[in-house]
């Protein structure tokens, strides 16, 4: 098996504990606080740039309306 399907099976095993004791609520903000510290170690490690090309964007947008 390989590492992508046992830590699936884990995250899986994780949200059904989460789901059966305190509500699928609970389960989706969870999730939701993985996915984002997910991405910040992903972009700490730089293996996102496109973060780096949307905000350079946007601070670009930002200071041309300013003026």
């Amino acid at each position: 098996m390989s590492h992508l399907k046992i830590n699936g099976i884990i995250l899986g095993a994780i949200v059904g504990v989460i789901v059966v004791s305190l509500g699928i609520l609970a389960a989706l903000v969870v999730g939701l606080f993985a996915l984002i510290g997910w991405l910040i170690g992903k972009y700490l490690y730089g293996e996102l740039p496109i973060i780096d090309d949307l905000l350079s964007k946007f601070l670009e947008f930002r200071s041309k309306y300013r003026d």
